[in-house]
Formats: structure tokens, sequence, C-alpha cells
């Protein structure tokens, strides 16, 4: 099953949620902006993809944009916290499916995430 995080007033994340309708594929949606992540969610979905928080940092965000000296300074476990309080830190959308994970949307990278999940 493939599991899509993402907020629903991100154009990337409704192309993203387009692409896996229209392919057919089985996959649950989650907005992380309406039903945010505890930390063991967060812990658990970074260990899963295999990524660190400063992997996943939107360094486009506007938090980040205001507050970059400060966000860079953080250590991992401080970087997670304030993401939890601030999920526009979290580049978007989140795709995970059979092991493998997309960040952004990236169609190819999508497109071969579907068809190892069918």
């Amino acid at each position: 099953m493939i599991e899509l995080y993402g907020y629903t007033s991100c154009s990337s994340c409704r192309k993203t949620d387009e692409m896996l309708k229209s392919s057919g594929a089985e996959y649950v949606y989650r907005d992380y902006f309406r039903q945010r992540f505890s930390q063991v969610e967060l812990v658990g979905l970074l260990n899963r993809a295999g990524l660190t928080p400063r992997e996943i940092l939107s360094t486009r965000s506007k938090v980040y944009q205001s507050r970059a000296a400060e966000i860079d300074s953080l250590d991992d476990d401080a970087l997670l916290m304030l993401m939890l309080e601030e999920p526009t830190l979290l580049r978007r959308p989140v795709v995970m499916g059979s092991g493998d994970v997309v960040i952004g949307h990236r169609p190819a990278k999508l497109t071969a995430l579907i068809e190892q999940a069918n």
C-alpha cells in the first residue's frame, strides 16, 4: 500500500494525489497539517524512509526563510520537535511504498514507485 503525506493546499501534493488516483494504485492520504504527526509517528516515518530531519527540511518554507540561522544550528532532535510545531518545515509531499520513498512531486520516481506497488 502506498502512503501519501501532504497538504491539501499544496499544488505539488495535489498533483501527486491526482497522479496516484489516475494510476488506480491503492493508497492512503494524510494531510499532516490537519492531522498533525506525533513525535513517534514522525520518527517512525523518517526511520522507514531512511531519512534524517535535515534531509526532509524544506528550506523554501517561510518559517525556514525567516529563521534559517537558528534552524541550521539545531541538532536533529530539536529540528524534529520544531517540525512537529511547524509542519511547513517538512518537504512535501512524502510518498512511501514498497520500501521506497519519493519526496516532492517527481513524476518519474512516482511512476516507478506505483509500478513496484502493483
